[in-house]
C-alpha cells in the first residue's frame, strides 16, 4: 500500500505541480490539505460506497480554520477500473470506460443529494483517451496516472481558485502544448503503468 502512495505522491508531485498542469494544485500541496486514500477493493460498489463517504467527509468537515484541515481529495483505486489481466481470473478488473461510468455514477449522486454546487469529480486513469482526439497524442497525458485515480474538489475553492488565475480557459491548451514539446522518454515512467491488451 506505501507503494502505491509513493508512486501517487511522486506522479502529483512530478507531474502535475512539476509541470504545472493545474495551477491551483501547489498552494492546498503546500499547505498539506490534499489527503490521498486508497480503495483496495475489485468491487464496484464498495468503491463507490468509498467515493461516497469521502465525499461526506469533506461535506462534514467542511472549517478550513481547524488543524489538518482536508480541502481535497485524490481517491486511488489500485486494484480495479484497470483492462482484464490476461494472467488474472479476476471478473471484477473492469476496463477504462467502465471507470468513466463510475464517474457519472457519483456525479448523479452528487445532483440527486443537492451536492453539485459544493464538489466535483475529475478522473484520472493510466490508459485516459480523451473522446477525438488521436489514440497516440500526448494530450491524454494531462489526465493520466499511475492508477485510476478520482479527485474530489470543493467546489468553493475551484471558485476561489479561478478567481487569483488569469486566463484559466486557456490552462487546457497550454498543458497540451507543453505536453507536445516534451520528448517521448519524458513520458516512459508514467507509461509503465499503462495497461497493456
Amino acid at each position: 500500500m506505501n507503494e502505491i502512495k509513493d508512486n501517487t505522491k511522486k506522479w502529483f508531485e512530478e507531474w502535475i505541480l512539476k509541470l504545472n498542469l493545474c495551477p491551483f494544485a501547489h498552494s492546498v500541496y503546500a499547505k498539506k490539505q490534499i489527503r490521498f486514500e486508497i480503495e483496495e477493493s475489485e468491487n464496484f460498489e464498495k468503491c463507490v460506497q468509498k467515493a461516497v463517504s469521502e465525499i461526506t467527509f469533506l461535506e462534514e468537515n467542511n472549517d478550513d480554520k481547524i488543524q489538518n484541515y482536508v480541502d481535497t481529495t485524490l481517491l486511488i483505486f489500485p486494484n480495479i477500473f484497470l483492462d482484464c489481466d490476461k494472467n488474472s481470473n479476476s471478473e471484477e478488473n473492469i476496463l477504462f470506460n467502465d471507470f468513466l461510468d463510475f464517474v457519472a455514477v457519483l456525479d448523479l449522486f452528487l445532483e440527486q443529494n443537492n451536492l453539485e454546487d459544493k464538489f466535483q469529480v475529475v478522473a484520472f486513469h493510466p490508459n485516459y483517451i480523451f473522446e477525438g482526439e488521436d489514440i497516440n497524442s500526448k494530450s491524454h497525458f494531462t489526465n493520466r496516472s499511475p492508477y485510476p485515480i478520482l479527485h474530489i474538489l470543493r467546489e468553493e475553492s475551484v471558485e476561489k481558485a479561478i478567481e487569483n488565475y488569469n486566463q484559466v480557459e486557456s490552462i487546457p491548451q497550454k498543458n497540451i502544448e507543453k505536453l507536445e514539446k516534451m520528448k517521448d522518454a519524458d513520458f516512459e515512467w508514467l507509461k509503465s503503468f499503462s495497461v497493456k491488451e
